[in-house]
């Protein structure tokens, strides 16, 4: 194939029907006018007032706060952005714009900045001053796990319905329009096409005090939009999809020639030029916005494909036009395509054509063979002994087999053929398992199924016609961001998310994925033009991410798939055009560009994907066949794992008269599980059970007990976020404190309640919790309020974040972070600093009493070694933790949105001892932009570091980092620390009941040293969505990770719960003294047993001997027996007598005597 490009300049503009011609002004067209109440059209020069001109409008006029005329620009007011406080502009609305109504829509024509595309704001607000009430709004965030959205806030519960991907593009016009139906479905509309659409919980009429609406402007504290607005209407009734798209249109036509430009752009970014050719070609697409048409479809298609006159045949050409459309408003450009004639040879052919059938490298038993592409015959040839190749791959044997089979290839149209030779491993049936890869059509955080969570690659375990999904149907393999983060931290910019993902096998035996890389949310990141994702793995639990591979085309990549073609020794890798052509190339090596081959179009049947599947919100994906190790493997690391069996409990054995205690039991009781782990946990044994023990009566007896599982309260405690529980030795007492940051409402900063550090203590775990201070069994105080000063004596006002507890140099310590009045005279985060408190000690040294405020020291924050800020760029410093290995003590905290160590010395725990590093960085969606809350337990030689990603909220999840403990590795190496690809804990059902937003937690231990994991949740108990406090047992695995969502059937099956253990009360022991001896008759040894019974009853005895048995039927209390053993022998080894004895009350002991040898030479 030949092709030549030369620049040409021939550009077309043609703009939609529906527009006014080139040159003309354009004008607001009619849009809906029933149930409109409001219509406000920013089409002024100057003022401040915006006239409602909706028909008949009983609302009156809209005002601009804080206007200037230099913001009007004759078909939009600018909004200058700014703090909510400041002297920016923002549009007050009528009162009571929706109030009673159960249906409405709200229409805005909108540009954003690019600051409001990563910001929270308010575009439009329904409602009051207050944000712990309720309000309407729609928002344009597409930063910190949001994506453009309608919200709804009735009875203190906030729900969003959020588009699936971001889809608006900062400083352009947008038109956004929301509805909400009576039955409480919101949908969110961009550009006229439906974006969202779910359950808000509400309607309208919900919003009873709509006293403050506004444009711009909400009750929270964010920033005021920043941006333009061109028109404004809202409507008591719920438009319909139609109607939507008539008032996009009526609003698009304002800007016609702007819009058009934008169009003239992608054009302009394409950098057309005429072509030459003989082959297909590969007509760039942007990302789907642009639409080729042909003057000779015949010669050269609108998709590119190209058919070439015969060799003798002379050139022809061909008028391509491509088109790009901005909401029907379009601009076009045109190139001549000259078609040269083919120069491929039949067998040329044949040999393309043939490359399009692959046998992927590893089948199950049973599989079917590929089909053969269109317009190829695929013949069997041969295959290796053991297997059977006809329209499936079959093998007999128990073990996988490594054959052969030969193909030919013929083409249809011309007869020529081409001979392939697969190496194909075949599994067995029975020894091999179906797993397929997929992503998932994004619902809602609330589901734990985002965009962040939806759009990466999923797992399920084949049975029969069923599937069943690994990991709860949360993601396992996300795409990592598009650059290393930077040392200021994660940008949003930079996060990727991946859709249509493709499993398979590569050469080396282990798997590789493909996929299409996306912006955070699903829309274009630019990639996708020509680029898929490349990752591999060894074993599908953790996985390298390799980059991007470059597929040389322009015109799009949608479904990408990979397979290793064993006959060619190159992988073959297929996808479809945005025009929906299927292509496809070849590499040598995927990680190396060089060696790609060139672009073909045509399918390959051995990469088809999974079109449906039974899995919810099932997208794409394909399935392939998997060892069972590896599947069993999978199962342990993702599946459920729970109890399947307990072991028998050891005998006890006590004497007649003895007591029976419980701690004379077995304490602990062996449970096994179904990935072959253990466990055991603590029994509580029935009190009654034991009183039925007759301890004065010899026998065997059954005492019952159960399992102890303490069921804590969920929530544990309400609003109490980053919650620490800590057991700890108090002057030689056992203790259990507890303490939070206090988070009513999800204001940690300056709660409504004033800002304070909670401190609980008790002797129990569960009197910790919330119902035990209303049950009156404790009471919670406060350690620091706003108002006290550190040890420098400024005041702190606000937050008491993340609070704590160690023991570091024998003393209890309190982490935490404080912060101080900003320049607005309020509490501000960025004030904080990450600061310790110590409890005090009395002249004896014991500890003061640690619920009295004043006996901890004064707050001090933790500084470099050279005594300045840990955080030179930001200033904040927060979620500090304290661990120890082999003999160097470290902080942990978060900056910069990372997770920093340092190491330190206890004797000065204000004071670092080495330089901040970063260990680790969000680099994922799923914990987008930050990595906080460490905490480090060791456990078989491993430190487990927890931590918390995305912000707080329904999206925080739960990450893990770990490094090899107790052999001196430098930890401030990053290298020294592993990072799981995705989350150890996610927001899920647990025990029936969902929660969201899992993460800031901390190892801990209960009253029988089990280890706990203590967390947070985002909730709504009570009518307050601020986090709560949460504490389950942690479950140590089969493969040594930790389980932190096992439920309590899991851990504990109904039918496991009640052990037994068997009591066997044994009699006294009878006191009869024995005693052996010799003497010597005619030469021989004559062994002499004799029994003195010093008991107070009379015994029989029977007494064996190497030399025979006898026995004495009754001996008196105080008498003795003795007896005589003829040995019959001059000399006798080394031996034992063994005497049995029992008396009239049932009562026996054993005795084994042992004697010396002995000679009569």
């Amino acid at each position: 194939m030949k092709q030549r490009f030369r620049r040409r300049a021939a550009t077309a503009i043609a703009v939609g029907a529906m527009i006014l011609g080139a040159g003309a002004t354009a004008a607001h067209a009619d849009a809906p006018t029933e149930g409109l109440v409001a219509q406000y059209l920013f089409d002024r020069t100057t003022g401040a007032q915006v006239p409602n001109t909706a028909p008949d409008a009983s609302l009156g006029a809209a005002t601009v706060r804080n206007a200037q005329d230099a913001d009007w620009t004759g078909d939009a007011l600018t909004l200058r952005g700014g703090a909510k406080t400041s002297t920016g502009n923002w549009v007050e609305l009528p009162d009571d714009l929706l109030a009673g109504e159960t249906s409405g829509t709200v229409v805005a024509e909108v540009k954003a900045s690019t600051a409001m595309l990563s910001t929270f704001h308010f575009l439009w607000n329904i409602g009051n001053e207050s944000s712990a009430t309720e309000y309407l709004f729609a928002s344009l965030n597409c930063g910190s796990g949001r994506s453009p959205l309608v919200g709804l806030k009735t009875g203190g519960t906030e729900r969003l319905v959020q588009s699936g991907s971001c889809g608006v593009t900062a400083n352009q016009w947008v038109n956004v329009a929301s509805t909400v139906g009576a039955d409480g479905t919101g949908r969110l509309y961009i550009d006229g096409a439906l974006a969202a659409e779910g359950s808000l919980g509400g309607t309208s009429a919900g919003v009873v005090d709509q006293s403050v609406n506004a444009i711009g402007r909400g009750p929270w504290p964010d920033p005021l939009f920043q941006g333009a607005i061109s028109s404004f209407r809202v409507y008591d009734r719920a438009l319909s999809a139609g109607e939507i798209a008539e008032v996009s249109a009526t609003d698009g036509a304002v800007h016609e020639d702007e819009l058009r430009a934008q169009a003239q752009r992608v054009l302009d970014g394409l950098a057309l030029s005429d072509i030459e050719t003989s082959g297909d070609i590969d007509l760039p697409t942007a990302g789907g916005k642009v639409v080729w048409t042909s003057s000779a479809p015949d010669l050269v298609a609108p998709d590119g494909a190209v058919n070439a006159p015969l060799q003798w045949e002379p050139s022809a050409e061909a008028t391509l036009t491509a088109t790009a459309a901005i909401r029907g408003i379009s601009a076009s450009a045109s190139i001549t395509v000259t078609v040269l004639p083919s120069d491929e040879t039949t067998q040329d052919r044949a040999q393309r054509l043939a490359q399009r059938f692959v046998i992927p490298s590893v089948v199950a038993s049973g599989a079917a063979l590929p089909a053969a592409p269109d317009g190829l015959d695929v013949d069997v040839v041969s295959a290796t002994d053991g297997l059977e190749v006809g329209d499936t791959i079959v093998s007999t044997a128990a073990e996988p087999v490594d054959g052969e089979i030969v193909v030919k290839a013929t083409d249809a149209a011309t007869g020529a053929s081409v001979t392939r030779t697969f190496a194909v491993r075949v599994l067995p049936a029975d020894g091999s398992a179906p797993l397929l890869a997929y992503d998932r059509e994004p619902t809602t955080a609330a589901e734990a199924n985002n965009a962040d969570v939806a759009l990466s690659m999923h797992l399920a375990l084949g049975q029969g016609d069923a599937w069943t999904p690994l990991n709860e149907n949360y993601g396992i393999f996300f795409a990592k961001t598009a650059q290393t983060p930077a040392p200021s931290g994660t940008t949003e910019s930079i996060l990727r998310s991946l859709r249509d993902p493709h499993l398979f096998h590569l050469e080396d035996g282990g798997f590789g994925v493909v996929a299409t890389r996306t912006a955070r949310g699903g829309g274009a990141d630019g990639t996708q033009t020509g680029k898929i994702l490349f990752a591999r793995s060894d074993d599908l639990l953790s996985y390298e991410e390799v980059g991007l591979v470059d597929l040389g085309v322009t015109s799009g990549v949608r479904e990408p798939a990979a397979v290793w073609d064993s006959a060619a020794q190159r992988y073959v890798v297929t996808w479809t055009s945005d025009a929906g052509v299927a292509m496809y190339t070849t590499f040598g090596d995927l990680a190396d560009a060089t060696t790609r081959g060139p672009v073909e179009r045509g399918v390959v049947t051995a990469t088809a994907g999974e079109s449906s599947a039974e899995v919810e919100d099932y997208a794409t994906g394909n399935a392939i066949a998997v060892s069972r190790n590896v599947a069993d493997a999978l199962q342990v690391r993702f599946g459920r794992t729970v109890n399947t069996g307990v072991s028998a409990l050891p005998d006890t054995e006590i004497g007649a008269g003895d007591e029976l205690a419980p701690g004379s039991l077995p304490q602990r009781a062996e449970l096994s599980y179904s990935d072959g782990s253990t466990a055991t946990r603590a029994i509580d044994w029935d009190a009654d059970a034991i009183a039925g023990v007759d301890t004065a009566t010899p026998g065997t007896y059954e005492v019952a007990g159960t399992i102890a599982q303490p069921t804590y309260p969920t929530p544990f405690a309400d609003e109490r976020a980053d919650p620490s529980v800590f057991r700890y030795d108090l002057n030689g007492a056992q203790k259990f404190l507890m303490i939070a940051t206090e988070d009513l409402n999800m204001n940690p900063i300056d709660p409504a309640n004033g800002p304070h550090m909670p401190f609980r203590i008790a002797d129990r775990i569960e009197d910790l919790s919330d119902e035990a201070i209303d049950a009156g069994r404790n009471t919670e105080v406060d350690l620091l309020r706003a108002g006290d000063v550190d040890a420098a004596g400024k005041v702190m006002t606000g937050c008491f974040w993340a609070p704590e507890f160690h023991v570091i140099d024998g003393t209890l310590s309190i982490l935490f972070m404080p912060c101080y009045n900003g320049a607005n005279g309020r509490p501000d985060m960025w004030t904080g600093r990450a600061s310790i408190i110590q409890l005090q000690k009395d002249a004896q040294g014991n500890d003061l009493d640690p619920a009295v405020a004043a006996s901890w020291s004064k707050a001090e924050p933790v500084l470099r070694a050279d005594g300045s800020t840990l955080n030179p760029i930001q200033q904040i410093s927060l979620d500090m933790t304290y661990f120890e290995d082999s003999g160097q003590s470290y902080y942990a905290w978060q900056m910069l949105g990372s997770i920093f160590i340092a190491e330190m010395d206890p004797a000065d725990p204000t004071r670092l001892t080495s330089e901040p590093v970063r260990i680790l960085a969000p680099e994922y969606a799923w914990d987008n932009t930050i990595a906080e809350g460490p905490n480090v337990h060791a456990h078989d030689g491993k430190l487990f570091l927890i931590y918390s990603g995305s912000t707080v909220g329904d999206t925080y999840t739960t990450g893990l980092a770990t490094a090899t403990a107790g052999e001196g590795v430098d930890l401030t190496d990053p290298a020294a620390w592993t990072k799981l690809n995705y989350p150890i804990q996610k927001s899920g059902e647990f025990n029936g009941a969902w929660q969201l937003g899992t993460g800031h937690g901390m190892w801990s231990h209960d009253e029988d040293d089990n280890l706990l994991y203590v967390f947070h949740a985002r909730t709504d108990n009570g009518g307050l969505t601020g986090r709560d406090t949460f504490v389950r047992r942690v479950h140590w695995a089969a493969d040594g990770m930790p389980v932190l969502d096992q439920e309590g059937d899991e851990e504990v099956a109904p039918a496991h719960r009640s052990v037994t253990a068997t009591v066997t009360v044994t009699a006294a022991a009878l006191d009869v003294a024995t005693t052996v001896d010799f003497r010597c008759v005619a030469g021989r040894v004559v062994q002499t047993v004799t029994l003195a019974n010093e008991g107070d009853a009379a015994v029989s005895a029977t007494v064996t001997s190497p030399y025979g048995t006898k026995s004495v039927a009754k001996l008196a209390a105080g008498k003795a027996s003795s007896m005589a053993f003829t040995t019959r022998a001059a000399a006798i080894p080394a031996g034992d007598v063994k005497v049995r004895l029992t008396d009239e009350a049932g009562g026996a002991s054993e005795q084994e005597v042992a004697f010396a040898a002995a000679s009569c030479r």
